[in-house]
């Protein structure tokens, strides 16, 4: 195999490679580095009851995915729940979750934004986050349509 036929999890510095460190899905390790983020901002910041909260979401969230991972869980619905993907038949199920997740996320931002703009005008607060919301899951999910239908 040449170097320009390897992918990008198996070259050096790599972006996959340094997530693999984790042991864990990027999506987790992601998670657990935000969670871990917000624990120390609420150390400093706030109380330490929130840090502390944020802290154990953290361990947790890892704990479950390293557990998951290691093959210590049966159960489909186990393993797509903490984003732990075994075989292309769990990719496709959380593919297919992932794309029902995303029509009701876009639909009912809208509808929020909607109600938001007949009921609560006076909220103008509520109005523009939820405007900016709307158009966030939106441009969003046509910016990951774009991209996947130009790898297919």
């Amino acid at each position: 195999m040449s170097t320009n036929d390897r992918s990008a999890h198996e070259r050096p510095g790599g972006r996959r490679r340094t997530l693999e460190r984790f042991r864990v899905s990027p999506i987790n390790a992601v998670f657990t580095l935000l969670f871990l983020t917000a624990s120390v901002l609420f150390f400093l910041y706030d109380t330490w009851l929130t840090g502390a909260v944020f802290l154990v979401a953290a361990v947790c969230q890892y704990a479950f995915a390293v557990f998951t991972r290691r093959g210590r869980s049966g159960s489909d619905l186990w393993r797509m729940s903490v984003f732990e993907p075994s075989d292309e038949r769990d990719r496709a199920i959380l593919r297919t979750a992932s794309a029902f997740v995303a029509y009701v996320a876009a639909t009912g931002s809208m509808v929020a934004f909607v109600a938001a703009l007949l009921f609560f005008r006076s909220e103008g607060v509520l109005v523009v986050y939820l405007a900016l919301q709307a158009m966030a899951i939106n441009l969003l999910w046509a910016l990951s349509i774009w991209v996947v239908a130009r790898r297919s």
